[in-house]
């Protein structure tokens, strides 16, 4: 197999974010199992030879494309989070916390189902995205840091109000439940959140 290569010059790592974005596009219509290198590579506008000078092979190719697209949104969110207006509330962090997330996770839910179920049939693929999540609460733990919050055991705290978020997003985005308002679900979400993150 040929060394897979780190591209140095714009052009070369266009090409492989190119690449990259291709596959979440194939993975997203057709899957994982029922998408293939070559069906990249040809819509990507690349040889097969290219493809596997960045990749290894479809798995890297999978882990590369959702790794973007989660890194993309985890980004604005995080700098949103930065951008809060002085003093520090936490009541204010976490209704931009949720507000955001919403708005850059809102067409996640059916991007991020499939990837859930690869996380549970692929050891190498639930490491990453294990190590992946780490990173994102850390970062929440860390804006809480930088802005003077401390509280025994945040990082799993975090965790847990990382979860609730994420459901109030799939309530909105992808299985809503026409008993439950959504307004009132919100609610007691973020009231839940503060406690959880206050105690």
């Amino acid at each position: 197999m040929a060394n897979i290569r780190t591209p140095k010059q714009k052009r070369s790592i266009d090409k492989k974010k190119n690449i990259a974005i291709t596959g979440f596009e194939l993975f997203c219509e057709k899957g994982y199992h029922k998408t293939n290198t070559i069906e990249i590579a040809e819509r990507a506008g690349v040889s097969i030879g290219a493809l596997y000078s960045y990749f290894k092979d479809k798995r890297d190719i999978y882990i590369a494309a959702y790794e973007q697209y989660l890194d993309s949104n985890s980004q604005l969110l995080f700098e949103a989070l930065k951008q809060l207006p002085e003093p520090f509330r936490l009541s204010v962090f976490i209704d931009q916390w949720i507000q955001c997330y919403i708005q850059f996770f809102c067409t996640s839910g059916s991007v991020l189902a499939p990837l859930r179920m690869m996380m549970l049939e692929d050891e190498e693929i639930n490491h990453h995205f294990c190590d992946f999540e780490h990173e994102y609460i850390s970062k929440i733990v860390e804006i809480l840091n930088q802005n003077g919050f401390v509280s025994h055991d945040l990082l799993e705290k975090v965790y847990v109000c990382s979860i609730l978020v994420d459901s109030l997003n799939q309530e909105n985005s992808v299985f809503p439940h026409k008993r439950i308002s959504f307004d009132a679900l919100k609610r007691q979400i973020i009231e839940t959140v503060f406690h959880i993150l206050s105690s």
